[in-house]
């Protein structure tokens, strides 16, 4: 922004910019800001017919469309029009990178932070910035890498951002404007005007799925019999995937009546969600609000019933939903101190007969029907009269080798992960079971204690039902987190156990001093004497304190940016195979 911009800036106004963005972000809408740049949380481009219009695809989110996140609304997208030019992607990096820390300074301006800590709030949000112009791409803090020559002419004519934001710092966007369109004419390029943006697919239903994950089909009576027993299907999908279970649907639906809705409590730990949540159903006429509080229309009841009916197939299609989730190559930063390999044990390979290369000192499985039909067929061309079995006719069943890794999840629920944060790790937990044969086990921290909250199991039901107590608030009790695992790994004995950690945040409660951070580096090292394979996944966090407690573990720590579940299980699976493996699958990035 110019000199005179800068002294002209505020609190109040950043807040405004903030508020307007997130209106129209709100109503699933992109913005004209100034005069050449187009603002929004989905996916537009500039027609090739009609220079300076604009189409917003209402139906595409940027991040999911971009960066295949799983979550919609975490990405803010820019584009700043030009003539055509080729712009240095670097210069307009540094300039970027040059105004966070003064922007952080007035927006937090409440927050007591350190320096250290503002220069690493600054740093975190310049890695999420990513832009891309005809000369290269990268991210604000790393723009250095070149486009191929003739490959990225669709970038001649603007500057394209992507940015990862909060809503608090939706008004960064204004000042990235204002900066690009300085860097665009200090390179000697001129700035064009947006004409007008063209909104394309149905405000109501963009609106919709950008705001939430959750999609709610028609089910009005005045549809065909087949296509409403299927819409009903895909909204008691959708709910449960919501609530965590079908179980938890049922109850909800339970609940919603005026002389039981003081038991909905446990659905509000998340008041927005809740609210959210409530909004659509009201909007599809199954729930309405009395003077009394909420109950079912009669759509409604009609549905409860259904899903009494139906419960079972339900169940399994939300089974298979999380077993075919495929995810992508997630995206991290890591930091190793680990290369453990788990070890293997030895099975019959029943669907593999082999010859034994040494039948007398073998031991092993002998596959019995082989090994008589192989006697059988050496009698008769013999011309045997009866069949003998001889060491020669000997048949056994090659061996495979498989490593069993049973995983407990670690998981900070203090209030910082409260709702998509920890819904993201329950997909991890129900992922895991459904897709090994191992078995898996949950272990929480939060306020001023720490839970064993699933034993080690295979078990499906056993898992939902401990997935269903977790209400996240209060601090971060890590040290007893810790602990508690170490001592249950003692007790199960688990096999080439793996322990995911998963923070957004450093400890604040200690265990044996006053010092939460040193108590926590303790308890970690208590992991490395075990042996046990350690993994920090930090959701947003300290980037200084995961690799020191990775390291105090001699384990691993992974660092993303967003609570995507794409990303956590993305990382958690293939750790996994590493493991089993015992050689680096993926590196530094």
């Amino acid at each position: 922004m110019s000199a005179n911009q800068r002294a002209s800036y505020n609190y109040q106004k950043l807040k405004i910019v903030s508020q307007n963005l997130g209106g129209y972000f709100d109503m699933n809408q992109g913005v004209i800001m100034g005069t050449t740049a187009v603002v929004s949380q989905l996916a537009h481009h500039e027609s090739a017919k009609s220079l300076g219009e604009v189409g917003i695809s209402r139906d595409r989110d940027a991040g999911q469309h971009y960066f295949n996140l799983e979550e919609p609304r975490k990405v803010v997208h820019i584009d700043v029009l030009h003539n055509s030019a080729e712009i240095n992607q670097v210069d307009v990096a540094n300039r970027i990178r040059q105004i966070i820390p003064n922007y952080l300074n007035t927006v937090d301006r409440n927050q007591d932070l350190s320096p250290e800590e503002q220069d690493l709030a600054a740093a975190n949000i310049s890695r999420g910035i990513h832009l891309q112009t005809a000369l290269g791409y990268g991210t604000s803090m790393d723009p250095d890498q070149k486009a191929v020559k003739g490959t990225d002419d669709r970038y001649l004519n603007h500057i394209h951002l992507l940015a990862k934001l909060k809503p608090r710092y939706y008004s960064l966007a204004y000042c990235l404007i204002d900066e690009i369109e300085r860097a665009i004419i200090y390179q000697g390029a001129q700035l064009r005007k947006v004409i007008k943006i063209i909104h394309y697919g149905s405000a109501d239903e963009g609106a919709a799925s950008a705001a939430s994950t959750l999609y709610l089909p028609p089910v009005s009576k005045g549809l065909s019999e087949a296509l409403r027993h299927q819409n009903m299907l895909q909204v008691m999908n959708s709910l449960a995937m919501r609530l965590g279970s079908i179980e938890a649907v049922v109850d909800f639906f339970k609940y919603l009546s005026p002389i039981r809705n003081f038991k909905l409590g446990s659905f509000q730990k998340d008041k927005k969600e809740f609210d959210k949540l409530v909004s659509q159903l009201v909007k599809n006429d199954i729930v309405k609000q009395t003077l009394f509080g909420y109950t079912l229309t009669d759509t409604g009841n009609e549905m409860q019933d259904f899903l009494k009916k139906n419960k079972k197939e339900l169940a399994a299609q939300i089974r298979k939903c999380i077993r075919q989730f495929r995810h992508t190559q997630p995206k991290f930063q890591s930091f190793r101190y680990s290369h453990l390999k788990s070890k293997e044990k030895q099975f019959p390979n029943r669907r593999k007969v082999v010859t034994p290369n040494d039948p007398v000192s073998w031991k092993g499985e002998i596959a019995v029907p082989e090994t008589v039909v192989e006697a059988a067929r050496r009698s008769f061309l013999s011309k045997s009269s009866s069949i003998n079995i001889t060491v020669k006719d000997i048949k056994v069943y090659a061996r495979k080798s498989y490593a069993p890794v049973d995983t407990c999840l670690l998981v900070d629920c203090s209030g910082s992960m409260m709702g998509d944060r920890i819904r993201a790790v329950s997909n991890v937990a129900e992922y895991l079971l459904l897709n090994s044969r191992e078995k898996v086990s949950m272990v929480t921290f939060q306020e001023r204690q720490a839970k064993v909250l699933v034993p080690f199991t295979r078990s499906y039901s056993e898992l939902h039902q401990g997935l269903s107590k977790i209400i996240p608030g209060g601090l971060t009790p890590l040290a007893l987190g810790l602990k508690t695992t170490v001592d249950m790994f003692k007790k199960e004995r688990p096999r080439n156990p793996l322990l995911v950690l998963i923070t957004d945040g450093i400890p604040n409660y200690p265990l044996w001093t006053t010092d939460p951070i040193e108590d926590a580096i303790k308890a970690a090292a208590m992991i490395a004497e075990e042996n046990i394979h350690f993994i920090c996944i930090g959701i947003d966090p300290n980037h200084e304190f995961l690799p020191l407690l990775a390291e105090a573990g001699k384990g691993n720590s992974y660092i993303v940016d967003d609570n995507d579940r794409n990303n956590l299980i993305g990382i958690v699976s293939q750790v996994k195979k590493e493991f089993q493996s015992g050689h680096k699958q993926f590196s530094f990035t």
